[in-house]
């Protein structure tokens, strides 16, 4: 599967499907939730915006006042004043360890959810990890250099932005904002999948599967 050269048309294309199947306006209300429980060192500033993002986007956290600890302890040791910082922060509220109420420890690496609460966190600037954009990011830059197509996924936040970037270097997208790179970047990769959904009959999963397969054969 080729994917589509990248136009200013084939972008304005994709953004008018992402309006029809989501749009922008929840992502205001929830930009206007963070702007207005806006201190991540006040316990239930940071509950409330946790909550809602994992009900929201179904993020399957189970316990969340780790996570709410977690970044309660991190804004008390950091200042966020620049893009390198949010992108530093991502990876600092990602891992959270906690133990049951039998002393049992567990451990998770919530990267996704961690990005989008700090996509919130910095009005939009740095860019949500999700798997469908990560498909189509390296998909891009595996036909556009044989070399680099490896779907592997990054092994952190830092690792996701920096290869974020070299595509919206790569592809002349700086005229973009991270925003609606991110939006066109989700609904192409959506779209794909949803289309071997139908076809086949496979779940999303066996769905990315065969998406990053057809992507390889193609180059």
């Amino acid at each position: 599967m080729k994917l589509i050269k990248i136009t200013d048309e084939f972008i304005a294309e994709i953004l008018e499907e992402y309006a029809l199947i989501e749009g922008d306006e929840l992502n205001q209300k929830l930009l206007k939730l963070f702007q207005e429980f806006n201190d991540d060192k006040n316990k239930f500033d940071v509950l409330i915006k946790v909550a809602s993002l994992n009900k929201i986007y179904s993020t399957a956290i189970t316990n969340i006042n780790p996570v709410v600890e977690k970044i309660n302890k991190t804004a008390e040791n950091c200042s966020l004043t620049n893009t390198l910082d949010y992108v530093n922060f991502v990876d600092k509220i990602a891992n959270v360890k906690w133990k049951n109420d039998n002393g049992e420890e567990f451990e998770r690496n919530n990267l996704s959810f961690a990005s989008k609460y700090t996509h919130f966190l910095s009005n939009y600037e740095t860019p949500i990890y999700d798997s469908y954009i990560w498909i189509v990011i390296k998909g891009y830059l595996g036909q556009n250099n044989h070399g680099k197509l490896s779907f592997t996924i990054p092994k952190n936040y830092a690792e996701f932005y920096l290869t974020f970037t070299e595509f919206k270097i790569a592809f002349n997208l700086e005229n973009y904002s991270n925003y609606t790179i991110d939006k066109f970047l989700w609904t192409y990769g959506r779209k794909m999948i949803f289309e071997i959904v139908k076809e086949k009959g496979i779940n999303l999963d066996s769905a990315k599967s065969e998406l990053r397969k057809r992507i390889k054969i193609s180059c």
